[in-house]
């Protein structure tokens, strides 16, 4: 349609229709990422986080992908937030400082959190923040880290031969993940104290074998064969389930980001089927 042949009346209803239908989306968006983070199913698509899923899949930059996680978390926790979410008065942005800001003091009373809503609506984003902050007697400040140009030359080549699209403070801290597992290893017990561990315990050589072929990378692969990026806070998982007669072998170890690690065992022992059953998240 050729909006500029129009009347003013009807671009006025149009506009007001496409506000509306625009609100509606947005809230059905929100309603559908609580769903995958309930059933972790980002972790099946080889994701680690929620957030590089609605980076990487849905195509949000990343203070958008933040944002409009902080607002389902939000709806999750007060069906009064969906409300005003879907009249208007809410803003994603101020659903996003209003859950952060209950988190932050563990609000858990549904009177405090309306009442924090409350003060969120109808106000811009900058007048929230400068509310918030006063409400919890903080000045806000910002640290700042100054990485000199061969360091970040440094860090762009490693996520090249990482083949990775990590961020300069994940690169560093995936690096002192990394030094610090293998610090671990070193100071273990040797392999006679092992066998006097319980025997869900995993001997030391399994994990420095585990270790070394996973590259310090999470192993998951999704039906694609796309390998999963993540490279920090890993955690050994049995292939087959150790409480299903899995054994400590490396063959039967692999490292597993906690995405993929909590993902697995919703499947394996079929949480995810069970919990369907009980609860929708998805409103029809």
């Amino acid at each position: 349609m050729n909006l500029i042949k129009i009347s003013d009346h009807d671009l006025h209803e149009r506009t007001r229709t496409a506000a509306s239908k625009e609100k509606l989306s947005t809230l059905e968006l929100l309603r559908h990422l609580a769903e995958v983070q309930r059933r972790i199913l980002y972790a099946e698509y080889g994701y680690s986080t929620l957030q590089k899923y609605v980076m990487q899949e849905l195509g949000y930059s990343e203070s958008e992908s933040w944002t409009r996680i902080q607002a389902m978390k939000l709806i999750r926790t007060s069906e009064f937030a969906e409300k005003k979410i879907a009249e208007g008065s809410l803003s994603l942005s101020n659903a996003a400082e209003v859950q952060k800001y209950i988190q932050e003091f563990n609000f858990t009373s549904t009177k405090e959190i309306e009442e924090t809503i409350n003060l969120a609506s109808q106000k811009s984003h900058r007048a929230l923040v400068q509310e918030l902050d006063r409400q919890a007697c903080r000045e806000r400040t910002e640290k700042k880290i100054i990485l000199q140009k061969r360091l970040l030359e440094k860090i762009a080549k490693l996520n090249k031969l990482l083949d990775a699209e990590m961020t300069e403070l994940e690169i560093i801290e995936a690096l002192l993940d990394k030094e610090i597992r293998e610090n671990e290893l070193k100071h273990s017990r040797t392999s006679q104290a092992d066998d006097l561990k319980p025997s869900r315990y995993l001997p030391i050589q399994v994990r420095r074998t585990v270790v070394t072929r996973s590259g310090h990378q999470c192993e998951y692969r999704d039906k694609n064969a796309k390998r999963c990026s993540e490279r920090r806070n890993l955690q050994f998982d049995h292939i087959k389930p150790f409480g299903l007669g899995g054994d400590r072998s490396h063959k039967n170890i692999q490292l597993l980001c906690p995405a993929h690690n909590q993902r697995r065992m919703l499947k394996t022992f079929g949480i995810i089927d069970r919990l369907s059953k009980k609860h929708r998240t998805i409103k029809p």
